[in-house]
């Protein structure tokens, strides 16, 4: 007590060994400046506890520095932190790039990994990317804060690059699985506000369900027996409740083997493909309805080698080329068109390229007969394939030569997008369409090396890369 202290000016009050609040960095602060004993009641030491409490206070103070870092980085518009866009370095480059506002690129499952490396341009130019595709929001045994972290990721590249996105969400045979996909599909369209949504894609090559491994038969039959309509139906009433989205186009993506060998019908309409019958029902639900096909001359099977057995000049010329009608794209593109007439009566209904793409090394997917020609998966191949593609000015020549512009002409996709930024699985099976090899590259996939090419200087380092907020 203070009387205490009176009597005996040497007296010092045993301090307990506590470490909290204000009074516990006093007691650190006193006791490291030889002002005050740090002693317990017993006489020994409270130094383990001093060592505790030095520890506390610095965590402390770090967490602090943390939060004032945070707030003093903080988008004030957004509240989220910045973030710095990636692009693949190269001495490759490609001059002619023509109607690139139109193209988009597709985000596969590798670059799922690594969302904060979203090519902010397209490989080999200097042209911005405009358009993503995602087939869905999040990957098998994601927890909600990676899915909401992919999400975050997502926006902040619409909001820096001013792209916009064609959202997917899936439709399979397990409802449940499905729902809870479009839980996730709805809490992105609202992080990206309508400015930055193309559309909603609801489903991805369900033509080719049946011959999926262990796809059941009344998996298939169900699908086609009205569960693919009530769902789509479904999800375009959800969004339409959304404000913005009021008239959102909408599609289900199908591959092109939906307009070749369709008999009477202008599509597919079989037991285990009923295309034609879900499109006549949709029409009549949707008016922003969209036709979206997917088109793979890589694994056309109607191509093969060439007489002699060694080379596939042929196929590759084929394969590789978006400006004559002798071109696969291009012949598919003109089915799809004549089918889509035929079904609408509009030679001008809108029309959206869901892929297009090329792999190097061999797809393992790859079982056509061009599979052993050396040429036909090259490296020179896909910077073929790919330079034809950034050249391309989306029209559909006729077979005389003409294109779109013609009164009669066929009337070019408005929207394409190329597969894909990474080379990346398909159900296990390893692909190799990607632009950049993985997520840990720096450099994209192609190099003057690989493709025979001199190498040029100017896009070594990638194009200048904005801030923006994530």
């Amino acid at each position: 007590t203070s009387e205490s202290a009176a009597r005996c000016p040497d007296y010092r009050p045993r301090t307990p060994c506590g470490c909290s609040g204000i009074g516990s960095l006093y007691i650190v602060i006193g006791g490291m400046a030889g002002e005050r004993q740090i002693a317990r009641s017993d006489g020994g030491s409270c130094l383990p506890k001093l060592l505790s409490c030095i520890l506390i206070v610095f965590v402390a103070l770090l967490v602090s520095m943390s939060t004032v870092w945070y707030m003093y980085n903080m988008d004030g518009e957004t509240g989220y932190m910045p973030y710095t866009a990636y692009a693949c370095s190269s001495d490759l480059v490609i001059d002619d790039q023509i109607k690139m506002a139109q193209k988009g690129m597709a985000i596969d499952d590798t670059t799922f990994d690594c969302p904060d490396k979203i090519p902010a341009h397209w490989p080999h130019t200097s042209a911005p990317v405009k358009n993503l595709r995602l087939f869905r929001t999040t990957q098998p045994g994601w927890d909600e804060s990676r899915i909401s972290e992919f999400r975050k990721h997502v926006a902040a590249y619409v909001r820096g690059t001013g792209a916009k996105v064609l959202v997917g969400t899936q439709i399979s045979c397990d409802e449940l699985e499905d729902d809870l996909d479009w839980s996730h599909t709805i809490s992105l369209l609202k992080e990206l506000n309508a400015s930055h949504v193309l559309g909603l894609a609801v489903g991805n090559e369900l033509d080719q369900l049946a011959s999926k491994q262990g796809t059941s038969k009344d998996c298939v039959q169900t699908m086609w027996d009205g569960y693919l309509v009530s769902k789509l139906h479904a999800r375009m009433e959800d969004v339409r409740k959304i404000a913005g989205f009021e008239h959102l186009p909408v599609t289900t993506v199908f591959t092109a083997g939906v307009v070749w060998g369709t008999g009477e019908t202008p599509f597919k309409d079989d037991p285990d493909c009923k295309v034609n019958t879900f499109l006549t029902q949709i029409l009549k639900m949707e008016p922003n309805w969209v036709f979206t096909f997917n088109f793979y001359p890589y694994f056309d099977p109607t191509i093969g080698m060439d007489p002699d057995g060694k080379h596939c000049s042929t196929a590759m010329d084929k394969c590789k080329c978006f400006d004559t009608p002798m071109c696969l794209n291009i012949l598919s593109m003109q089915q799809s068109r004549n089918a889509m007439t035929r079904l609408t009566g509009d030679p001008k209904a809108p029309m959206w390229v869901g892929e297009v793409g090329w792999s190097a090394p061999k797809a393992d997917t790859l079982h056509t007969a061009v599979q052993k020609c050396a040429g036909f998966s090259s490296y020179k191949m896909y910077h073929d394939y790919y330079k034809n593609f950034i050249a391309w000015d989306l029209t559909i020549p006729e077979s005389n030569g003409e294109v779109q512009e013609s009164s009669n002409g066929y009337a070019g996709p408005e929207i394409v997008f190329w597969f894909s930024m990474r080379d990346s699985a398909n159900f296990g099976i390893k692909e190799y369409f990607g632009l950049i090899e993985t997520c840990d590259d720096s450099a994209c996939k192609l190099t003057p090396a690989r493709v025979g090419v001199a190498p040029r200087t100017e896009l070594r380092q990638p194009p200048a890369l904005a801030e923006v907020a994530i």
